[in-house]
């Protein structure tokens, strides 16, 4: 296990000390149902002051991560051998600065391809809430240690663009830029992208198994602000951690990876493509489209969705198709969606 000295009393994890060092601080998790998580939500809350237990993963869920790491695995590591040359090229100091949870194992691989190629590189965990902000506590304990030019943000997918708008939100004025480095960027928004293609990645298919057994991160002041970013060890889940495991499997095909390809072309304004497609299906509020594979799999994982828009029925979405099936929940087939998938919140619920 591995922790930080930075003065705060900072979340315990499963990860290894030399692959990531958390900023974020240990606290209760406030545990509510799904209905209130729904309810308060609706009602205009920010979902960062409340969690819902996280159970242990379902064969479903399971089966999918083993079946996305086999079948992507070689575009995965394609892609992380594309961004490490990214960002590589931007001097021998790179500050990885990983965004809870989606972000920690990229950049824990990331940060591994960097110090083999000899770079001074440092790799930190913090909390961004979406629509309340970054931690700036957390980012003022980097700066003291490292430069602002050199931080990068990571993340591992992108489907709106809303964590991007956050951060930039929160570093308005500030000396750090909001450079985000993604690994799938099928938004277009990343100034650093692995690959704009939207794929499955398999770590989207699980929770704090494949995060170093944190909980999703909460905010514990009643300050919309941000203050008192902080999360919980997830120590009912610790036999079927799968964190160390996961980013070792992806550095050892990063080892044997084929030379990177580009990322492709950027694509342009999909997520305006993809509201536009998910109004003729009822969805009128924004915050309601989760576009994405990984958006999608991960609105059906906490939330309530109504329906389920695929571009094409692959095995990228096959779980998605049983998991909409055993719901009684729609699936449409949309052709000229942007991505590969796109699910629909409740009506009266958003984030």
């Amino acid at each position: 296990m591995s922790s930080v000295e930075t003065g705060m009393h900072v979340v315990q994890t499963s990860y290894a000390a030399a692959d990531i060092r958390l900023l974020i601080g240990a606290a209760r998790a406030p545990q509510v149902s799904l209905s209130e998580k729904e309810a308060r939500i609706a009602a205009g809350e920010s979902y960062g002051h409340f969690l819902t237990h996280e159970q242990a993963p379902t064969a479903l869920q399971t089966a999918t991560y083993y079946a996305a790491l086999n079948r992507n695995g070689q575009a995965i590591a394609s892609a992380l051998l594309g961004l490490a040359n990214q960002l590589a090229a931007l001097g021998q100091t790179v500050t990885l600065v990983s965004l809870a949870r989606a972000g920690f194992p990229v950049g824990v691989v990331l940060h591994r391809l960097l110090l083999r190629r000899g770079l001074d590189s440092s790799h930190y965990g913090v909390s961004i809430v979406r629509g309340v902000g970054l931690d700036m506590a957390a980012l003022g304990n980097i700066l003291a240690e490292r430069q602002a030019s050199s931080v990068v943000f990571v993340d591992g997918w992108t489907g709106k663009g809303s964590i991007l708008d956050t951060l930039t939100a929160s570093l308005e004025g500030h000396p750090v830029r909001p450079r985000l480095a993604a690994l799938f960027d099928p938004a277009g928004v990343a100034e650093f992208a692995g690959s704009h293609a939207d794929l499955l990645l398999p770590h989207a298919a699980l929770n704090a198994t494949v995060s170093g057994l944190i909980s999703r991160t909460f905010l514990t002041g009643e300050s919309l602000a941000g203050e008192g970013h902080a999360a919980a060890y997830l120590e009912h889940l610790e036999a079927h951690d799968l964190s160390s495991a996961y980013v070792n499997a992806l550095d050892d095909l990063c080892r044997a990876a084929d030379p990177p390809l580009s990322p492709g072309p950027r694509p342009a304004q999909p997520a305006d493509h993809a509201f536009a497609i998910a109004r003729q299906y009822g969805c009128t509020d924004p915050h309601r489209a989760k576009p994405g594979v990984g958006e999608a799999t991960r609105g059906f994982l906490r939330r309530q969705p109504s329906a389920l828009i695929l571009r094409a029925s692959t095995p990228d979405v096959a779980h998605l198709e049983t998991l909409a099936q055993a719901a009684n929940i729609p699936v449409h087939f949309e052709p000229r969606l942007p991505y590969a998938a796109m699910s629909l919140i409740r009506e009266g619920q958003r984030d």
